[in-house]
């Protein structure tokens, strides 16, 4: 059974995060929004956007969120911080390119 391009979206999405911020560093990970931005009723959609939230340390008071565009085309991930704890994150937005290992 292949996996569904939204599950893969998601999991993108975390990855990206738990190299930015570490495994610690993405506590309660939580998806709110999970939207398809193309696709038709005949193929499932490569392009998705994701609102999710997640602690960045374990001494953060509120979740952090974020507003993610995953093009799954060509492992895409854009990101902006949209609330969150009062201290700068060390990373607000960013684009990452993920390549598979061989």
């Amino acid at each position: 059974m292949t996996e569904s391009a939204s599950i893969k979206a998601i999991e993108l999405t975390r990855r990206v995060f738990e190299h930015i911020h570490g495994n610690l560093g993405l506590l309660k990970f939580n998806v709110e929004d999970l939207k398809p931005t193309n696709g038709t009723t005949a193929e499932e959609s490569k392009k998705w956007d994701i609102v999710c939230s997640f602690y960045e340390t374990l001494g953060s008071s509120s979740p952090s969120r974020y507003k993610v565009s995953v093009d799954l085309n060509n492992n895409t991930v854009r990101f902006e911080k949209i609330s969150g704890s009062s201290e700068k994150s060390s990373v607000e937005k960013g684009s990452y390119v993920v390549k598979q290992k061989k």
